[in-house]
C-alpha cells in the first residue's frame, strides 16, 4: 500500500515538478506527508521534489510552517532509528538523541550538517558506511526528528553534545536506563565554556 501511494505521488509530482526552477505546488497535497513517506521508502528524489513544492506553498500561500529539510528530515531520522530505534524506548529517549545531533550542529566544536556531524570521523557512521546507507526509518522516528527539526526540545541544553553508553566530556546531564540495553548516557561538552552566554 505503502509502495502505491509513493508512485502515486511519484507520478503527480513528476508532472507538477517538471521543471524546478518554477515549480508549482497543488494546494491540495500534504507535502510533509509525502516527504515522511519518501522518507520511509528511502526516496530521497521525490523526498527534495515534495520539499520544494511544500516551500513554494508556505511562500505563496504565507502559510505559518516552519520550512524543514528534506535531507534534514531523512538524516536525523536514520541516526535516531540507529542510535535508540527499539520500539520500547520512550519519544524522549529518542528525541534526545536527535537534539543531541542538532546540538553538534549548533556548535562550534563540530561541523555545521546534519550529515557532516554523523560523518564525522570516530563519531556515529563513516561517510561510506554501508549499514547507515541501507538503514530506513521508521514512521516515529521521522516524525520525532521533525518535531525537533520544528524546534521541539526536552534537553533544551546545547552544550549536552554526547551520547553514549560510558560517560564522556565534562559530566553527565542526563543518565538512562533499559533493562535490555543498559545505560546510555547524555553528557556536556568537554569546554563548557564555549556555551555559556
Amino acid at each position: 500500500m505503502r509502495r502505491l501511494f509513493i508512485i502515486t505521488i511519484a507520478v503527480i509530482l513528476s508532472f507538477v515538478l517538471a521543471d524546478q526552477a518554477s515549480a508549482e505546488f497543488d494546494p491540495e497535497i500534504d507535502y510533509m506527508s509525502v516527504m515522511i513517506e519518501a522518507a520511509l521508502a528511502g526516496d530521497r528524489d521525490i523526498g527534495l521534489a515534495a520539499e520544494t513544492s511544500r516551500n513554494e506553498k508556505i511562500d505563496k500561500l504565507l502559510l505559518d510552517y516552519q520550512k524543514v529539510s528534506f535531507e534534514d528530515i531523512y538524516l536525523l531520522s536514520k541516526i535516531i532509528y540507529a542510535e535508540a530505534g527499539s520500539e520500547w524506548l520512550s519519544d524522549e529517549w529518542k528525541m534526545c538523541v536527535g537534539e543531541v545531533v542538532l546540538n553538534r550542529v549548533a556548535s562550534s566544536e563540530f561541523p555545521d550538517t546534519i550529515r557532516d556531524v554523523i560523518e564525522q570521523e570516530g563519531q556515529y557512521f563513516g561517510r561510506n558506511n554501508s549499514y547507515f546507507k541501507r538503514l530506513r526509518p521508521d514512521r516515529r522516528c521521522v516524525e520525532l526528528a521533525i518535531r525537533l527539526l520544528e524546534g521541539e526540545r526536552v534537553i533544551d541544553e546545547p552544550s549536552v553534545v554526547f551520547q553514549a553508553n560510558f560517560t564522556q566530556g565534562s559530566g553527565t546531564f542526563l543518565k538512562l536506563f533499559d533493562t535490555r540495553l543498559g545505560y546510555t548516557y547524555l553528557c556536556y561538552s568537554s569546554w563548557p565554556e564555549l556555551y555559556r552566554t
